[in-house]
């Protein structure tokens, strides 16, 4: 199937992507097999809050052909506010699916962040779940963010031949060094994907599903690390939600 890009919620006036896991998977491989180089980015609860206070990181998703919805609190918050996120679409979520599907059409993937052996467990990893997956390549995440290191990571990148660059520093890292090298990057689709190769590789253990569906994953992660998490969830929930009554209390006002 053919899929265009879906509607968008406007949420803080970031564009947020409504769509399924079947639409994003068939649309990134459609991206990556094409023409034009494309970036996709997502948004969680900890986006949002960086985005209303960080002019560099809500440029850096502006300038995404896609934003999708990666946190329930987002899915939350857009229908408290009148718009329709049919569901949180976590990276650890649908990577097997995207796989598959990258062996149907021959494209292949490039690993990039994490401590050394992180991405290339990841990568043998789905290698193995996925017989004739192409992994063109991995390389840690513990280099110069700028320079001629940075330029050497870009010339490995390029030089692998990779479809798919895959970019796990953390946010908002990420979507900085991203941001810097797009221009110099060959890959046709570029997705910047957070802790996703340690939680594939069981560096890291995700939260229990039960938990994952009830949208309390925040919560496992604060217990597993409390001081890392503290400003993230127990200060940034709170004004997430703050922000979404105050700005539906402004919709409902009399103009």
């Amino acid at each position: 199937m053919t899929v265009s890009v879906p509607e968008t919620a406007d949420l803080f006036g970031i564009r947020v992507a409504s769509l399924r896991k079947p639409e994003l998977v068939e649309l990134l491989v459609q991206w990556a097999g094409g023409k034009d180089r494309r970036l996709v980015s997502h948004v969680n609860v900890h986006a949002i809050n960086l985005a209303m206070r960080n002019d560099r990181f809500r440029a850096a998703l502006d300038r995404a052909d896609l934003v999708f919805c990666d946190g329930h609190g987002v899915k939350w918050g857009a229908g408290k506010l009148g718009f329709e996120i049919p569901e949180r679409l976590a990276v650890m979520d649908w990577i097997d699916e995207l796989a598959e599907a990258m062996i149907g059409r021959e494209l292949s993937l490039f690993l990039l962040g994490d401590v050394e052996g992180v991405a290339e467990r990841c990568a043998a990893l789905l290698a193995r779940d996925h017989p004739g997956l192409r992994v063109a390549g991995t390389h840690h995440g513990f280099f110069d963010k700028s320079g001629d290191e940075s330029a050497r990571v870009v010339e490995k990148v390029n030089d692998s031949g990779a479809d798919i660059l895959m970019v796990g520093f953390g946010m908002p890292l990420q979507e900085f060094w991203i941001d810097d090298t797009f221009d110099s990057l060959d890959a046709n689709l570029i997705l910047p994907v957070g802790a996703a190769f340690r939680w594939y590789a069981g560096v890291e253990r995700r939260a229990p599903k039960w938990m994952i569906h009830r949208g309390l994953e925040w919560l496992w992660r604060l217990g597993h690390h409390p001081v890392k998490m503290f400003r993230r969830y127990v200060i940034g929930n709170p004004a997430f939600a703050f922000r979404v009554f105050a700005a539906r209390r402004r919709q409902r006002q009399p103009k």
